[in-house]
Formats: structure tokens, C-alpha cells, sequence
């Protein structure tokens, strides 16, 4: 059987170290035991280690940070140029944030599903054609028709 695709956009990383409550935390932790047990591939643009620093900084002290990028969930990292057409055409036909359309990208190019903490990144790649879970309210949908065979 393949193995299931996934995008990973920032929202749940940042989750996963500074959730605002217990029930992101959870959805973050469970996606990426997802990860860790190769249930799935997880793929997301390089931004996301930018991303997820600049938010964590704002919150975390400088040791921390370090422990975060020591302790990266295992995603394969896209370089721009593996995607940029695909962006440039996504930006176009959804008008969507400029981090959100690399994601939804990597997702297309990928042939992935994008799991986000953010609806309206979820919405947009649904305009999109990708699969797509907003996790906050769908987790228990994702995970029916993500690791459902596992």
C-alpha cells in the first residue's frame, strides 16, 4: 500500500510547541505521531522552518528555539523552484496568502493532502482542488480518510 501524503503548514508546527490551548496541542501531536510512525510522508514548502521560527521567537526564549530546530519533525522540505509555477497559478485563481499558496502548492505537487490549523488556508485549497483538512473542526474526518488503513 502507498503511503498517504501530507502538507504540513506552520499553524500545526507552532502548535506543537506553543498551542494556545490543549485541544491544538493535541491535533499537533497526533499528526505528527503520524509522522514519526511513517502513517504518512509529510511535505511541506522550506518557508516553514522560517515561518515556524518567527512566530516561536515572539513566544519562546532563544534556548528554546534552539531546541526546536534540533528537534524538527522529520518533513521533507521543498525548495521554491519545485513549485513556484504551480504558486504563481494558485495565486492567481484563489487570491490567497502568499505563505498559504506555497503550501497549497507543495500540496499539488505533491499529489498531497494539506492539513492546516487555519480555515481559510483549508478553504483555499479546497478552490484549488486539494484535499484538504481545516483540523480544528475536521480531525476526526482526516483522520478517517488519512490513516483509516493503518
Amino acid at each position: 500500500m502507498l503511503t498517504k501524503k501530507i502538507v504540513i503548514d506552520a499553524s500545526l508546527i507552532i502548535d506543537l510547541y506553543a498551542a494556545p490551548n490543549d485541544i491544538r496541542a493535541s491535533i499537533a501531536e497526533d499528526v505528527m505521531s503520524w509522522v514519526a510512525s511513517h502513517l504518512v510522508e509529510a511535505y511541506a514548502p522550506k518557508l516553514l522552518v522560517i515561518e515556524v521560527l518567527g512566530v516561536l521567537a515572539r513566544h519562546l526564549p532563544k534556548e528554546d528555539l534552539d531546541l526546536v530546530i534540533t528537534s524538527f519533525p522529520p518533513i521533507r522540505l521543498l525548495p521554491e523552484e519545485a513549485f513556484y509555477d504551480e504558486a504563481v497559478k494558485i495565486a492567481c485563481n484563489t487570491g490567497s496568502r502568499a505563505a498559504d499558496t506555497y503550501y497549497i502548492a507543495v500540496a499539488s505537487t505533491v499529489n498531497g493532502t494539506l492539513l492546516t490549523n487555519d480555515k481559510r488556508q483549508a478553504q483555499n485549497a479546497r478552490k484549488s482542488g486539494i484535499e484538504a483538512y481545516y483540523l480544528v473542526e475536521e480531525m476526526e474526518k482526516a483522520k478517517q480518510n488519512i490513516v483509516k488503513f493503518h
